[in-house]
C-alpha cells in the first residue's frame, strides 16, 4: 500500500491554517480528534483520493448501516477542501455510536478513547471489505482476507516496540517485538517529542 507521507504542494498552497470545527455541544474531544486525523498527511491524502469509498460502496458493512470509514473520508475531504474557516462535523456527530457504541451526544468524552474507537472502527471496516473482496475472487489465497496489517489505518498508526536483552558475558541477544497503537508519554517538563520519548530509550 503506497501512502503519500507529505502534503502535495497544491494543498499546502490552498490552506495556510487548519479549518476550525464548530462545537455542537461538548464535542471538543471529537473536534480535536478530527483535526488531528484531517491533518495527518498520509490519511488526508488517502481520503482526498477517495480510495476507500470508491471500493466500498457500503459493501464492507453489508448494506445494513453506514460505513464508518466512508463517513470519516467525507468529513476529512470537506475539511481539506473547504474554502471557509469553519465546518460543523454534523454527520459524524449524528453517527457517533457507529464509531463508539458507548458514546452519546451532549456528553463529555475522552479524546484519546474516541481516537482509538475511530481507528478501530475504520480498520475493522477495511478488514470486512478485504474479506468480501477476497471471497469474490475464485483464486483468492487462504488467509488473504485477514491480512492483519493490510489496512490503511494500521499502516499509518501501527508501531512496534522492540525490547532487547543482551548478555554481557556471551554477547547473546534476546529480542521481543510488541505491536502498539499508541504510547503513553509524560509531558511534564518535556519540551519536545524527543524529550518525552527519552524514558523509553536505553541510557
Amino acid at each position: 500500500m503506497a501512502l503519500q507521507m507529505a502534503w502535495q504542494q497544491t494543498h499546502q498552497q490552498r490552506r495556510k491554517a487548519p479549518l476550525g470545527l464548530r462545537n455542537l455541544g461538548n464535542t471538543c474531544y471529537l473536534n480535536s480528534v478530527l483535526q488531528c486525523l484531517c491533518y495527518t498527511p498520509p490519511l488526508g491524502q488517502f481520503c482526498l483520493s477517495s480510495q476507500h469509498s470508491s471500493r466500498c460502496k457500503n459493501w464492507a458493512v453489508g448494506g445494513e448501516k453506514e460505513c464508518p470509514f466512508c463517513i470519516l473520508e467525507r468529513q476529512i475531504t470537506r475539511c481539506l477542501s473547504a474554502e471557509g474557516s469553519l465546518e460543523a462535523p454534523s454527520k459524524i456527530y449524528k453517527c457517533l455510536t457507529l464509531f463508539a457504541e458507548s458514546f452519546r451526544g451532549g456528553r463529555q468524552e475522552d479524546a484519546h478513547e474516541f481516537l482509538r474507537y475511530v481507528i478501530d472502527a475504520c480498520h475493522n471496516t477495511c478488514l470486512k471489505l478485504l474479506s468480501k473482496s477476497a471471497a469474490g475472487k475464485e483464486n483468492a489465497s487462504p488467509g488473504a482476507s485477514g491480512a492483519k496489517y493490510g489496512t490503511v489505518m494500521r499502516e499509518i498508526f501501527r508501531g512496534a516496540l522492540l525490547s532487547q536483552v543482551k548478555c554481557l558475558s556471551c554477547k547473546g541477544e534476546s529480542n521481543k517485538t510488541d505491536e502498539m497503537m499508541d504510547i503513553s508519554l509524560d509531558l511534564f517538563q518535556s519540551f519536545s517529542l524527543n524529550d518525552a520519548l527519552q524514558p523509553l530509550l536505553p541510557a
